[in-house]
């Protein structure tokens, strides 16, 4: 949460000059984010007074956060945190599955965000820039698709299981089928034994 006096809210053609003296404070390029000011996430005191902003822009399910700019340095930390919570909010509204920064220092590592790999390159959108580029990423979800995938193979898994139980249960009922014939045989031979011998007894005893 903001500091009570800071509120935040997305840019307005009212802010643009206001953004313009911020940037020109940060030595950001003031005439390449004028054409893009509806990005920027901004952080305001209790006067209206433009003390941070951050943007995000979005190229399909991918967001780029870019030009963080601040004031009052008592409340860089604050105010930091504050404008990046406002952008996950809002990347998780939009159903981004990835943020990317090339802002380098340890407050993007410490919110979650990581060296960029070979691996994550390759969902890199050409509109948010080059792989050779030095990039920081935060996954926010899976893909569908990758969802879908494991949700198949889980049930896949499944299924292998219950076939499995399925064939230990008739192999456990066809051993128990077969111990009980032989129990029989066994039973059987017993009293064939036992009328042979009761037989036997009767032919030998002393009339």
């Amino acid at each position: 949460m903001p500091p009570p006096e800071i509120t935040l809210r997305r840019a307005t053609l009212d802010d643009l000059e206001s953004l313009r003296g911020l940037w020109r404070e940060c030595r950001l390029p003031e005439h390449e984010l004028e054409r893009r000011f509806t990005e920027f996430q901004l952080a305001l005191d209790a006067n209206g007074w433009i003390l941070g902003c951050l943007g995000l822009r979005f190229a399909g399910a991918h967001g780029l956060v870019h030009s963080l700019g601040l004031r009052r340095p008592e409340l860089e930390s604050e105010l930091r945190t504050a404008l990046l919570e406002r952008i996950l909010a809002l990347a998780q509204q939009h159903g981004a599955l990835r943020l990317w920064t090339r802002q380098h220092s340890a407050f993007w590592t410490d919110h979650g965000f990581l060296p960029a790999g070979t691996s994550d390159f390759a969902e890199l959108p050409p509109a948010l820039g080059s792989s050779a580029e030095t990039w920081f990423t935060r996954k926010l979800r899976e893909e569908p698709l990758k969802l879908i995938a494991a949700e198949e193979q889980l049930e896949a898994f499944l299924e292998m299981e219950r076939l499995r139980t399925e064939r230990l249960v008739r192999r456990g009922q066809l051993m128990k089928m077969v111990a009980t014939a032989i129990a029989a045989v066994i039973f059987g031979l017993a009293l064939m034994v036992l009328v042979a011998v009761f037989r036997r007894n009767r032919r030998t005893a002393p009339r």
